[in-house]
């Protein structure tokens, strides 16, 4: 049975679904351990959505809370009766891109084909690796070595893709590594590194296995982890600026430079008889700068036409040569490395009675970015119009933004703020974001009456 690839496109849209996510899963586990078409599966507390998508299939009327059993023969036998046409087998070579293999197939050629990647490895290498290369590969040859997860999901999706991973990582290594002394050579780009180790820049982007993997090869050398490759995808939170910057500096000690130039921030100090003109630093410029600028306060926004509006509202700032003051930054969206590094150094150099007052928009990736704000900078961090009572203002009563769909939603359920512990509740009773254009008027008058006022509160 050969399905058309039209029948096979519509399998798997219909399949893929958030519905059908954790039923299958029970599936393809129930037939790896009792090794055929036999048995069931059983989903406990089943969701609303695997309700629906069930009943939909099965034509069945579980409702959510329920445990659902899946009979593997009747499941077999309704996806063949279906209009794909197809089997429980093929589905599962459709869906993850490999065949479902029970335990005792695995155990009789899993290993011998395992122990013949790494012996191609060090066949096509003659074995010309660094030495901490040598001692990550026998240990991942063994499946001990970090970074062991990543390689298998590889292998076990494509074989080839597995090896060609693991060659660019041990290029790279020999590329960082004197082969006698293991210490660092001198610094090098990331896609310098990446461009010799394999011919693209790109190899060893964390989206990459091999770049995870070479993560995971530096591990043993140091004790400082800057994310757990052994994660669901090992890329650091995207809304986090610190796990950014963690990582940088655990690249910087194996010699290995990111890019400093794409990252920037735009920030203003208010400056008597000076243009109201914001200033763009790249990571580059913001690590160079050797006297930083002090501050009284730092007010971050998230959005670009809100730093511009409030810009647009001075006139001009009464002179703060006594006193040191106040900072504005905007963050373009998630936090740049170099805005999170404007922000320590601005702090370090204004000393503890600086605070951080943060601004966002009344959404997951708002309260997310106000999260990652509050752990890196608890004792500064203050919030700044991002509370229940202007949310409220904005969203009910002025400006009701778009609504949270379903995954927002369950984003929110599971969140709490600690500046305010009612706001996460009350925005998903309200079901409505607020974005910070809707009440930028609140935001200019704060900074205003900070810039423009003689004893700075």
């Amino acid at each position: 049975m050969k399905p058309e690839a039209d029948v096979m496109r519509r399998a798997q849209i219909y399949f893929d679904r958030p519905g059908f996510r954790r039923p299958l899963k029970a599936v393809w586990k129930k037939y790896v351990s009792l090794g055929r078409i036999g048995g069931q599966a059983v989903v406990e507390h089943v969701s609303e959505a695997e309700c629906e998508a069930l009943n939909s299939f099965f034509g069945w009327d579980f409702r959510p809370g329920d445990s659902v059993p899946i009979p593997l023969r009747l499941f077999d036998q309704e996806l063949r009766e279906s209009a794909f046409a197809i089997s429980m087998l093929q589905l599962h070579s459709m869906l993850e891109g490999t065949p479902l293999l029970t335990k005792s197939e695995r155990m009789l050629g899993y290993g011998r084909r395992w122990r013949s990647l790494f012996a191609k490895l060090r066949e096509t290498e003659s074995g010309s690796f660094c030495r901490l290369g040598e001692e990550w590969l026998t240990l991942m040859e063994q499946g001990a070595g970090a970074g062991y997860r990543t390689l298998r999901e590889c292998y076990n999706a494509d074989p080839d893709n597995a090896l060609m991973s693991l060659r660019i990582v041990m290029h790279a290594l020999n590329q960082l590594f004197e082969e006698q002394e293991g210490v660092t050579n001198a610094q090098i780009r990331m896609p310098v590194l990446a461009a010799r180790a394999s011919g693209d820049a790109h190899a060893l982007d964390l989206d990459r296995p091999a770049g995870r993997m070479l993560i995971a090869a530096l591990r043993s050398k140091v004790s400082d982890i800057p994310f757990d490759e052994e994660s669901s995808d090992g890329i650091p939170d995207r809304h986090d600026g610190s796990a950014t910057l963690k990582l940088r500096e655990f690249y910087r000690q194996f010699g290995i430079l990111d890019d400093d130039l794409s990252s920037i921030v735009h920030w203003f100090i208010p400056e008597s008889d000076k243009p109201i003109v914001p200033t763009v630093w790249t990571l580059r410029q913001v690590d160079a700068e050797e006297r930083f600028p002090r501050c009284s306060r730092i007010y971050v926004v998230e959005n670009p036409a809100v730093f511009s509006a409030v810009l647009d509202s001075i006139r001009q700032p009464v002179d703060h040569s006594d006193h040191a003051p106040p900072a504005l930054i905007c963050t373009s969206g998630p936090a740049s490395s170099a805005a999170i590094r404007w922000i320590q150094r601005c702090l370090e150099a204004s000393g503890p009675k600086c605070q951080l007052y943060y601004s966002g928009d009344f959404d997951v990736k708002g309260l997310l970015m106000g999260q990652s704000l509050y752990r890196m900078f608890p004792e500064q961090f203050a919030a700044w119009r991002f509370d229940v009572e202007t949310y409220q203002a904005a969203s009910l009563f002025r400006y009701p933004g778009p609504s949270f769909d379903e995954n927002e939603m369950e984003k929110l359920n599971k969140m709490k703020v600690p500046w305010d512990e009612r706001l996460c509740e009350i925005m998903r009773q309200t079901g409505r974001k607020a974005h910070q254009e809707s009440f930028v008027e609140k935001l200019i008058e704060d900074y205003m009456l900070y810039v423009m006022s003689d004893s700075l509160i």
